[in-house]
């Protein structure tokens, strides 16, 4: 059986072998480095790079992410959407997929993962790029009986379909956001272990203090960052026409997507052109975006989670979300959380949040998701799943 030994100087655990080598945790995102929009690849670099001080660690990514990263050696799909995108190809792919792009990235990188996997043995594999990556694990588990860690990031989006679906992969641990996702999980599956972790933000990188922006629009500045797609979750239009109904406020959508320039038709109709702005920034200086607004919203529907919400409120800014389980449990007392399909509430709750002075509430709730304190859950969820492997073995 592996030991633990504890580093009382550092307060790390450096689990070991009989050997005195640490236990090997493999990540895999193939998407990590290349897309840095996606919620799932930042975990994946955030928490390769927390729990390095406890293990050997590394991520199978799509490009450089660190040191402890490697190429996955397979196709991203940031790369793959470029592809299936192009005329003479996307009316074919659409046909027999509704994410092409995906599906590309799963497959081209099941082989290239699972030999690495295989003539490089981890004594845990963590994927982070859904069923593609939880599929490769099961396929390496069968034959080397290496466990699986997985965090779920879809969550109870549409019906919780794709939870279910991951579901039948049994992964060794399941980690998820919130327990009433863990309450589905264990309504369908009694026996699979689940936890609860919330996802993380880097409270060094996203602070008030630093260098601003000036967006030339009007202040006060309403924030929304999510990616430009109609019918999607996020319901952007819900955040236009609260905006729309406060004389004095600029919204900026921060994001890029298919449909961008609808979004800009529609925002300029309902703000006009000095009162709305779409922009688009790479993810090192989006903790300047953030502090260079006065207020944060997102009215988004069966959100997994929420990245966005604790990023803003690390950097200071209050949230005015959808009044739901999730948002309740991340905003807390650091902004309201409102019925945002009235858009006379939403438009009130905003007014409200700009009279006062929110800056402390919504820093010292962002702490709680630092992603120190997180990295530290999943280090004693991995311990335990690996050792508990060992008892058996």
């Amino acid at each position: 059986m592996k030991q633990q030994v504890i580093d009382y100087k550092n307060n790390n655990y450096l689990p070991t072998s009989p050997d005195k080598k640490r236990y090997r945790v493999v990540l895999v995102h193939p998407s990590a480095g290349v897309n840095w929009s996606g919620g799932s690849e930042i975990f994946a670099i955030e928490l390769a790079r927390y729990l390095n001080s406890y293990f050997d660690v590394e991520l199978l990514s799509g490009v450089d992410c660190g040191s402890f990263s490697s190429p996955s050696g397979g196709i991203s799909r940031t790369q793959a959407f470029k592809i299936v995108r192009h005329p003479l190809i996307s009316g074919i792919v659409n046909k027999f997929a509704s994410h092409p792009e995906i599906v590309i990235e799963h497959f081209s990188n099941f082989l290239p993962c699972a030999i690495h996997l295989l003539t490089k043995p981890a004594d845990l594999i963590f994927p982070c790029n859904d069923y593609g990556g939880l599929a490769m694990a099961s396929f390496v588990r069968a034959i080397k009986g290496t466990p699986i860690l997985f965090t779920e990031h879809v969550g109870l989006m549409g019906g919780g379909k794709s939870l279910t679906r991951n579901l039948r992969f049994h992964p060794d641990q399941l980690v998820v956001f919130s327990e009433e996702t863990a309450a589905f999980v264990r309504s369908l599956e009694p026996n699979q272990n689940v936890t609860i972790i919330p996802n993380g933000v880097d409270v060094e990188k996203f602070t008030p203090e630093g260098n601003h922006i000036d967006f030339g629009l009007p202040k006060p500045i309403v924030l929304c960052v999510a990616s430009l797609k109609r019918n999607s979750h996020k319901r952007i239009e819900l955040a236009m026409q609260a905006v729309a109904r406060l004389p004095q406020a600029s919204l900026l959508l921060c994001g890029d997507g298919i449909d961008r320039d609808f979004f800009q038709a529609k925002g300029n109709e309902l703000l006009g052109e000095e009162r709305f702005r779409i922009q688009s920034f790479p993810y090192e200086q989006m903790p300047e975006v953030y502090r260079s607004a006065d207020v944060f919203t997102l009215p988004s529907i069966d959100e997994p989670f929420g990245l966005a919400y604790v990023e803003a409120m690390a950097s200071g800014l209050p949230v005015v979300a959808t009044d739901d389980q999730m948002r309740r449990q991340i905003v807390g007392d650091a902004g309201i959380v409102c019925d945002v399909t009235n858009p006379d509430i939403y438009a009130a709750a905003i007014g409200e949040i700009l009279t006062q002075y929110w800056q402390v509430k919504p820093r010292q709730n962002a702490l709680s998701f630092s992603w120190k304190n997180i990295s530290l859950s999943y280090r004693d969820l991995i311990l335990d799943t690996i050792q508990n492997y060992q008892k058996i073995k």
